[in-house]
């Protein structure tokens, strides 16, 4: 009898594992569990693989889950005198969920886009982007279609800037606008949507496409929410009054050292490192910050760098 009741128990112990296996994953997608849905919907669509979840919900549902952020306010460049200061300045961002690092460059001057040398063909890693353009920083850049989560890192898509000339986007219509992030010949960081013309108003010399701000104008862009992409590995460019650039990354999906950060978290850290202008860059398995010969941070992706089209780097 008492071998029974264990075989009983051990088969119903077996079948409630399996059930919970079975369900688990239709209950966080489909139940009421919303912060949840919203955090594994978003870490997925920003994964190498986003089709898992782009034909189970349609754009109209994934803003309905994933929620938008607007961008309410026009950036108004601010006026600063650039500080020919070759001193970087690196700094350990902890809390109990996430762990990551901020760079500071005081010279703007110094910050460009650099891009992988075959970019049509393939990416490159940010440290190869980096030692190949002889910097002595870089964080990746923008964001590039990878079609069946390959992971070589081409086909960037958007507006890719260098030098005051389209390495990318020169076919776009001059009034049609796309999101970018960028640098002015001021030393000024811009952030939003932006058509060649404004840019060129603007006197935007370096930039890529992606997005979204997080800070203008010395405010935060997201008032309440999380920013609705989840908490994932992430990465941020940002721009203090003084004209100190920010290279800010944030590791993830590494259960006990970093789970990750959302959007807002991103938001405050720069906020409370004084940016008045802030924007998120591709995360994810991209996230990668490189300073004095090595990669500083811990990437998410298990074989290491992930290869990336763009990077700004510190020359």
């Amino acid at each position: 009898m008492k071998s029974f009741f264990k075989s009983t128990f051990f088969k119903f112990l077996l079948v409630t594992i399996i059930f919970f296996i079975v369900t688990s994953p239709l209950i966080v997608l489909f139940g009421p569990f919303t912060n949840l849905k919203r955090a594994v919907v978003g870490a997925i669509m920003r994964s190498r693989h986003p089709h898992y979840i782009t034909w189970l919900f349609n754009q109209e549902e994934l803003t309905g889950i994933l929620g938008v952020v607007t961008q309410t306010q026009q950036q108004k460049v601010f006026d600063f005198t650039i500080r020919k200061d070759s001193n970087l300045k690196i700094q350990k961002i902890e809390s109990n969920r996430f762990v990551g690092y901020i760079l500071e460059i005081p010279d703007p001057s110094r910050v460009q886009v650099a891009t992988a040398a075959d970019i049509n063909e393939k990416g490159d890693t940010t440290s190869n982007i980096a030692k190949n353009n002889n910097a002595v920083a870089a964080i990746n850049g923008g964001g590039f279609y990878d079609p069946n989560g390959t992971g070589t890192g081409r086909l960037p898509y958007g507006f890719i800037l260098h030098e005051g000339k389209y390495l990318l986007g020169e076919q776009v219509d001059f009034d049609e606008e796309v999101d970018f992030i960028g640098l002015t010949k001021k030393g000024n960081l811009i952030a939003g949507t932006y058509s060649k013309r404004e840019l060129e108003e603007l006197g935007a010399v370096e930039g890529l496409t992606f997005g979204p701000p997080l800070i203008i104008n010395g405010e935060k862009v997201i008032k309440s929410g999380d920013g609705g992409w989840g908490i994932s590995p992430r990465s941020a460019i940002g721009q203090k009054k003084d004209g100190t650039i920010l290279f800010l990354v944030i590791d993830g999906r590494q259960p006990g050292y970093s789970i990750g950060a959302t959007l807002v978290d991103m938001q405050n850290i720069m906020y409370e490192q004084g940016a008045e202008i802030a924007a998120n860059l591709d995360g994810g398995s991209s996230t990668t910050l490189y300073y004095n010969g090595q990669v500083v941070n811990k990437p998410a992706d298990l074989l290491g760098e992930r290869m990336i089209p763009t990077a700004f780097i510190v020359k």
